[in-house]
């Protein structure tokens, strides 16, 4: 779910320096340009990236968490388009990966055209082609198998659609609709690709930097196991099998070709990942800086216990902050708390300043009433309930009242279990019992926590997520979120876990998507993003920043805005 937009703050040699984030230009037929960024870098070494959360999925279908994302998409899976090394604005103007440019296409942006760059190589020498990206995207339509990846190639391909307007394919496994699907990607040749849309998409560009447009060689998957061995065309391939719960190493793709890569400079000769130990943990050994950790990195965002220290004048010159687009939210599923007025008593109880506080306080983000970040141009300040930052248990209790339930009203509230997480979950038990409910609180691993409440029949009335877009605007927000159509099926509610379906949303979630004016399509979204909030389905908390600290031997290291504000693998190196 997650790349974000953002402003990035580095923090060195107490210098701060601020780097607004501006919007593409929306323009299409960019030539390539050289990437990376300044500094001593040379090639060798081993650098270690140490971090909490294991990647849920690192088949590149189903990687949809931003740390995720960056890793794969700078070291094993290569996008038709992808976003420059850099910081800033300069992040977010998307540039040639695989394709010769950032495409071609029609006056009506539902006909796109790319060209592949010549030497594509797969790990074991054979060339990449345009049957491989059309197989790859492919995949995500087995939603039964190819489970928690984004959903755009099955709302924006113009594959028939059934009668609940949903595409009429399943994937390449069972290849029910297969006919239907292959009319929307054509291979006029091994190295060019036609995509056919349904709708306008006047960004589709911008889309297709995301993993689930990345090639996959038929002979090569394995369905749901391809996860652990991922076979790759970037500059790095795995070693040995990848353990999803310990993580693993990465060693040079010997028929990578340097020439046809601009962006990523794969300085490291072996990049060792490990998965599993707790934040405090992690920045205890980096903050020590010793042995290995000189060459370390991490995508753990500094818990609220290390913020002083982080920041401390001795550790200034190896950390960095950033806004990094992503917002915190809680989810009411509408399915399980059918009244509005319920839902509205949960939003309006609820303290984001305590929240806030729990994760560290200022350095950790700020309170918000809108699921769309405030790095977007879509983003609205507003107060819709009156209630401010703080909320009102006792108004909330009031509206609880005129719903004419049972008081007090039982709801379980999952999250992605930690210290931090168990201590917002403590407070928002506490703020919502005030305000008349008994709330059950459901800490869940967080390896597996997207799954549980994704799942109609595991997930709560209130779970708690985080989000950012996945390019800079309300388009990859409101849609991937909210439109029920593309997420809800008996099996999974995608990341649509307030189980939101409103066929009237869902009407102006399409009127939105056709508008090619992007100043017009932008208000589209701020609306529909104030009405899912005031009916009570979505409560926004915070808009996050993140704080890192890294080894004393890494150099060329930047947070890049553009893939959530994480280390950007393309361009780091080991002294």
């Amino acid at each position: 779910m997650r790349l974000a937009r953002g402003a990035v703050m580095c923090l060195a040699g107490g210098i701060v320096a601020v780097l607004a984030l501006s919007a593409c230009t929306g323009k299409s037929g960019k030539k390539d340009s050289a990437g990376g960024s300044g500094g001593d870098q040379a090639r060798g070494g081993t650098l270690y990236l140490n971090t909490s959360r294991a990647y849920t999925h690192l088949d590149p279908q189903r990687n949809y968490f931003g740390d995720a994302i960056e890793f794969e998409s700078r070291t094993l899976a290569r996008t038709l388009t992808t976003f420059p090394a850099a910081e800033g604005a300069k992040s977010t103007e998307v540039v040639p990966d695989a394709a010769t440019d950032t495409g071609t296409r029609s006056a009506d942006a539902k006909t796109w055209t790319f060209t592949l760059k010549p030497d594509l190589k797969w790990q074991d020498g054979k060339p990449v082609t345009c049957a491989d990206f059309k197989y790859g995207i492919s995949r995500s339509f087995a939603t039964d198998i190819i489970t928690s990846g984004p959903l755009y190639a099955l709302d924006y391909l113009n594959v028939p659609r059934d009668s609940a307007d949903q595409a009429a394919y399943n994937g390449p496994y069972k290849k029910s609709g297969q006919a239907g699907f292959d009319k929307s990607i054509d291979c006029p040749s091994p190295n060019k690709i036609v995509f056919h849309l349904r709708h306008p998409v006047a960004d589709f560009y911008q889309t297709l930097t995301m993993p689930a447009f990345a090639a996959v060689r038929q002979d090569k998957d394995n369905g749901a196991k391809y996860d652990s061995n991922v076979f790759s065309d970037g500059p790095y391939m795995i070693q040995g099998k990848w353990d999803p719960v310990r993580g693993g190493t990465l060693v040079r793709n010997p028929n990578w070709v340097a020439t046809s890569d601009t962006v990523r400079k794969a300085y490291p000769d072996k990049i060792v990942v490990t998965f599993g130990e707790t934040a405090d943990t992690v920045y205890q050994k980096l903050e020590s800086n010793s042995g290995t950790q000189k060459n370390a990195v991490t995508t753990t965002v500094a818990p609220p216990a290390a913020i002083p220290t982080v920041l401390s004048g001795p550790m200034q010159s190896r950390s960095a902050s950033v806004t990094d687009g992503f917002i915190n939210y809680l989810s009411v599923n509408v399915v399980k708390v059918p009244d509005k007025q319920i839902r509205q008593a949960i939003a309006m109880a609820v303290d984001r300043n305590a929240y806030v506080t729990a994760w560290g306080g200022s350095a950790a983000g700020a309170p918000t009433n809108s699921l769309i970040s405030p790095l977007l141009k879509a983003y609205t300040k507003y107060d819709p309930f009156g209630v401010g930052d703080k909320g009102d248990p006792a108004k909330a209790k009031a509206v609880l009242q005129a719903a004419g339930v049972h008081i007090p009203y039982p709801i379980t509230y999952q999250y992605s279990k930690d210290n931090t997480q168990d201590k917002a979950a403590i407070n928002i038990k506490s703020e919502l019992e005030a305000a008349g409910f008994k709330v059950t609180l459901d800490g869940l691993n967080p390896d597996t926590y997207y799954d549980v409440v994704a799942n109609p029949k595991q997930t709560a009335e209130l779970t708690w997520a985080r989000w950012a877009a996945d390019y800079p605007s309300g388009s990859a927000v409101i849609p991937p979120l909210m439109d029920g159509r593309i997420n809800i099926s008996a099996d999974t509610l995608g990341n649509d876990q307030a189980a939101y379906n409103d066929p009237s949303a869902n009407k102006a979630i399409d009127a939105a998507l056709a508008l090619t004016d992007d100043a017009a399509q932008q208000q589209a979204w701020t609306a529909l993003d104030q009405r899912i909030v005031k009916e009570g389905v979505i409560i926004p908390m915070m808009a996050d920043k993140s704080l890192y600290l890294y080894g004393s031997n890494v150099k060329g290291y930047l947070l890049n805005a553009a893939f959530g504000g994480f280390v950007d693998l393309a361009v780091v190196a080991v002294q």
